[in-house]
């Protein structure tokens, strides 16, 4: 930077036409401004300038010089200019990386909102099943369920979406048995999460009652490791469901499917199914990447707005607390 800075003074030097004149112009006396050139010139190993009592001549070199830096002095503050503008205004290309679930249920309704408040951003959505490395295929941000484990990256909780609920179609709980305990889950047709836990198409569901927990053992006509297909399978009406929370949010905010057993809270899974953004850890965070995940925030927390359909109609949660849910602490490298 030192010789960036004695090139500038170069510069100014030859269009103020003497030390003196370019020093008035800086806060420099003629003999500081005679040294700065002296040094560049002695780490060039040429002569610039030519001088005497009454004006500065250029050398043919030091022409050449001066043509030549300021050309290359002018892209650097382009460069410059262009590097601050995206810090004080979001815009340039963002790489997302997610799994596909989260891709489709989460992103896919937040993409619209953010394009509209930051059209000069443009988001190049990556989703698959396994996690990637972020430096090595150069993303911008990650959203990911639980169990981080990589302390080199900074983390900004998104959701804290580890609830999980039990939940049916109205068309099968209009025909189905009567639904009021836990234990009467073991007369309806469950659609079960295959955790390998079980060789036998069963599942355990676990139910917190005060400092009791209550574990029933559920069948069905389908278990399947996709959560997609048991949300699609439990809108058929082909039984009782049970998934994290923000995998059928939409469904149980339009009615098509409702929570049942809502005083009855489902034990956590084995899996932390919270959402996490995930971002290199820098001093410089680019504004694109604090736009994005500080938009997500918001964009989450909102979703908390209006009740969650129960299986006996009423319009509240009456039992299932969601507060507190959605994270919206001020933006941090952590």
């Amino acid at each position: 930077m030192e010789t960036l800075k004695n090139i500038r003074l170069f510069l100014r030097v030859v269009q103020a036409g003497s030390f003196s004149a370019a020093g008035r112009v800086i806060g420099l006396s003629p003999a500081s401004v005679s040294r700065q050139i002296n040094a560049l010139e002695q780490a060039l190993g040429v002569r610039l300038i030519y001088r005497t009592s009454r004006k500065l001549t250029l050398t043919e070199v030091g022409q050449l010089y001066y043509e030549r830096a300021a050309d290359i002095i002018q892209e650097f503050d382009t460069l410059e200019s262009i590097v601050s503008e995206h810090q004080t205004k979001p815009r340039g290309l963002l790489h997302v990386h997610t799994r596909v679930a989260v891709g489709t249920r989460l992103l896919a309704s937040a993409l619209p909102a953010f394009h509209e408040n930051y059209p000069e951003i443009r988001v190049k959505l990556w989703l698959t099943e396994e996690p990637k490395d972020l430096i090595e295929n150069k993303i911008d941000v990650a959203i990911r369920l639980g169990n981080l484990d990589e302390p080199s990256l900074a983390v900004r909780k998104l959701w804290d979406a580890s609830r999980r609920v039990i939940f049916a179609s109205p068309d099968y709980l209009r025909h189905a048995p009567k639904l009021e305990v836990p234990e009467d889950i073991v007369h309806h047709r469950c659609l079960t999460y295959l955790d390998g836990r079980f060789d036998d198409g069963s599942a355990l569901w676990r139910f917190r009652d005060k400092r009791v927990t209550r574990e029933i053992r559920v069948t069905g006509p389908i278990q399947v490791n996709n959560a997609e297909v048991v949300r699609e399978c439990a809108l058929a009406g082909m039984g009782l469901g049970l998934l994290p929370i923000w995998c059928i949010w939409d469904e149980l905010q339009s009615g098509r499917l409702v929570q049942v057993l809502p005083d009855w809270p489902v034990s956590p899974g084995i899996f932390d199914h919270n959402i996490y953004a995930v971002y290199e850890r820098s001093r410089h965070v680019p504004l694109k990447v604090r736009t994005f995940v500080n938009f997500l925030v918001g964009f989450f927390a909102n979703r908390r707005d209006g009740a969650m359909p129960v299986s006996d109609g009423e319009s509240t949660l009456d039992g299932y607390e969601l507060e507190d849910q959605f994270a919206q602490t001020e933006w941090s490298t952590m």
